[in-house]
């Protein structure tokens, strides 16, 4: 009889764990047919309004500025250079006598008589004074005589350099030559000028490429009317290949692309639709459509990635 109530009591126990389990089964199965159900769901997203606006494509290279124009001023005759005052730096005038060259043969005459040195005169052409004059004008670069020296015929006395106009030459990598022209502008800075900007347009574009550098060098010039600018400087250049105005533009994290091409998602009626697009020009975080939008939609930036069509979805604030 014991026995017989050991049993019994096991076998209520079984049932009563099973219709348990199965009861919780059933609850869960529910609450996953509820999570299931996607039309009750929204994805939070940001939006932002398909605009109008300008934009440009450009590239970024970098050059160094060169002097238009730059001598090395020497003597044709050996002699002592006199009246030589001149430092680096100090700027002189086209035409201006630097210097001159007194030949031994001038300064031998120094010490005969006056009647010797009236007899003499004229009869040789290196025992005249012979000037050093600026061929134009510009700054004192580099200076490697003193008044006194004595020097030699075609000795280098100092080197001028035109700072009124300068060139700048630029490496351009020849992937971009196709795209490069004669005339398109540029937009240059130095690390050396702060907050200063110059302007000028490409006059030339070298079709020779260095097989090393894979560049080519294209050139433009400057002017110096504030004398800010000096030979060696290195610049930033900013070449733009395109501009345009008034074109449909998009923040670039909008755009997604597939095997199909670019897409965006736009919202509408509290949903997600997908919008196949024409890309045009990219500047940072901008993107010129070229089609499949219109003006004033509302396109998804955030959150668009796990986006379907159709999907419900929230703006958050």
């Amino acid at each position: 009889m014991k026995n017989w109530l050991i049993i019994l009591i096991s076998v209520s126990f079984l049932l009563f764990a099973c219709k348990r389990e199965s009861q919780n089964a059933g609850e869960i199965g529910a609450h996953v047919h509820l999570n299931n159900d996607v039309s009750v769901f929204k994805v939070p997203v940001k939006i932002a309004v398909a605009e109008k606006g300008n934009i440009q494509k450009k590239i970024t290279i970098y050059g160094k500025l060169l002097p238009k124009q730059e001598t090395k001023l020497s003597s044709q005759f050996a002699g002592r250079i006199l009246n030589l005052t001149l430092a680096e730096g100090d700027r002189v005038i086209k035409g201006e006598t630097i210097a001159v060259i007194q030949s031994p043969q001038a300064e031998a005459l120094q010490r005969v008589t006056a009647e010797d040195s009236l007899h003499n005169n004229g009869q040789n052409s290196e025992l005249v004074p012979y000037p050093i004059r600026a061929p134009f004008s510009g700054i004192v670069t580099e200076k490697y005589h003193y008044s006194g020296d004595v020097i030699s015929a075609g000795e280098t006395i100092l080197k001028i350099q035109d700072d009124a106009v300068y060139y700048l030459w630029g490496r351009l990598p020849a992937v971009y030559l196709p795209d490069v022209k004669v005339g398109q502008q540029l937009k240059i800075t130095f690390s050396d000028l702060k907050g200063k900007t110059f302007y000028s347009k490409i006059e030339t574009v070298s079709s020779t490429v260095d097989n090393q550098t894979q560049t080519a060098q294209v050139r433009a010039t400057l002017h110096n009317q504030q004398h800010l600018l000096k030979s060696d400087l290195f610049a930033k250049i900013d070449i733009v290949l395109q501009s345009l105005k008034n074109v449909l533009l998009v923040p670039r994290s909008a755009v997604l692309e597939n095997s199909d091409g670019y897409f965006l998602f736009v919202k509408k009626n509290g949903k997600a639709h997908r919008k196949k697009i024409k890309p045009g020009i990219e500047k940072a975080n901008t993107l010129e459509v070229k089609s499949g939008l219109n003006v004033g939609d509302s396109i998804i930036v955030l959150g668009n990635y796990e986006l379907k069509e159709g999907m419900k979805v929230e703006v958050m604030h």
